[in-house]
């Protein structure tokens, strides 16, 4: 089939999360919200995987709502927490996903919240003394910061900005969308109010999140039309796709600590080939570290100043073979360009992201750098 290195954007479907969805798929059909059988077992089917998720991230599952995905997620949490308590004031940095960004700018320019970007350094990483200043000069605020960054990899430090918003009495929402795969820690073990997660980034099905609430805060729902997720979040729920993501999340679990060993030798592997064969290659933000705390092992950004024109390197690329990205798959095509880049402040904004899983290999990392550097020549 190829090499597929953009894992970033969506995982191979783990086999054993399509055996726990087949069910769902064909004979137990029935709509969860009907009082007969077939709707009591899909009714049980997704309390089940919410008691699993929630006994996964160690919250009460009444704090776990589904949806469709992050970028649902994303809009229900800021959208709905921002009305339900009245917020104004909010602070987010310029590296965020499109899902996150837009909705706060578009409410920015109806007047009705007063929307700022945390400074951050070449490397992309947010100066917290920054976030401080901020918090400062603005009460009751909301902050939006990703817990890995899904272009560059950067890791945030959620404990210390968390630790800033209790002392500020701020709320704190977090993207995980990307960090599910490696740093599988419980919710109650980091300072936050929103968490948000998706399934297609963990070997389980697209079209499938979950967000998680702290029980201290409120959100008015998005979607209106029925009294699913606890009166927060209308629609029939997708049932394979929920039973799916808590077999996705609890394989992570499980073999965290196997899957985080690959990725960091996959990435290490694919990081000292590079600097053999392109010596003039640039690892964007931090992504160039093997420290955990710094960069996530699932992904790796770089620049390759003396080569062609990144679209058509991924183009040709493709006609090789191999799958790799330019940036987020949500604003592939959209001719919007890379804001996280652009944030980084270098003179070639350029970059190409290689996002790997557990089944990549070290021959697949090998000859991607052999094409990178004829196509390159």
């Amino acid at each position: 089939m190829g090499i597929y290195l953009d894992n970033a954007a969506a995982t191979q479907l783990d086999p054993v999360v399509l055996e726990s969805m087949l069910p769902y798929m064909t004979q137990l059909c029935g709509n969860p919200s009907a009082i007969h059988r077939y709707g009591s077992h899909a009714k049980a089917a997704i309390e089940k995987a919410r008691k699993k998720i929630a006994h996964l991230f160690q919250v009460a599952p009444s704090e776990i709502l589904f949806t469709s995905g992050g970028s649902e997620g994303n809009n229900m949490l800021l959208l709905g927490s921002i009305e339900a308590m009245a917020i104004k004031q909010v602070l987010t940095s310029p590296l965020e996903h499109l899902s996150v960004r837009m909705p706060l700018e578009k409410l920015a320019q109806q007047g009705k919240i007063n929307l700022c970007y945390a400074p951050v350094n070449q490397q992309g990483e947010i100066i917290l003394d920054g976030v401080e200043a901020w918090l400062k000069q603005h009460d009751h605020a909301l902050l939006s910061f990703m817990e890995v960054n899904h272009e560059i990899g950067n890791v945030t430090d959620l404990q210390t900005i968390g630790a800033l918003c209790d002392k500020y009495h701020a709320i704190l929402h977090t993207d995980t969308i990307q960090s599910l795969y490696c740093y599988t820690h419980h919710f109650t073990s980091l300072p936050i109010h929103f968490a948000v997660g998706s399934a297609h980034k963990i070997h389980g099905p697209k079209g499938i999140g979950f967000v998680y609430i702290d029980p201290k805060v409120s959100i008015m729902p998005l979607i209106y039309g029925g009294g699913q997720e606890l009166n927060q979040r209308g629609g029939t729920e997708n049932v394979a796709s929920i039973v799916g993501m808590a077999t996705a999340l609890e394989i992570a679990f499980r073999d965290n600590i196997a899957i985080v060993n690959h990725l960091s030798m996959i990435k290490q592997h694919m990081i000292e080939q590079l600097k053999l064969h392109m010596p003039s290659v640039v690892f964007n933000g931090t992504s160039e570290s093997l420290c955990l705390t710094k960069s996530s092992p699932t992904l790796l950004s770089i620049s390759l100043p003396t080569c062609q024109s990144n679209e058509m390197l991924i183009y040709n690329l493709d006609i090789e073979g191999i799958a790799a990205s330019t940036g987020s798959a949500c604003s592939s095509g959209s001719h919007i360009g890379s804001a996280v880049i652009a944030a980084l402040q270098k003179e070639n904004n350029q970059a190409l992201r290689f996002s790997f899983s557990k089944y990549t290999t070290k021959a697949e990392i090998e000859e991607t750098v052999q094409k990178l550097v004829q196509l390159c020549a």
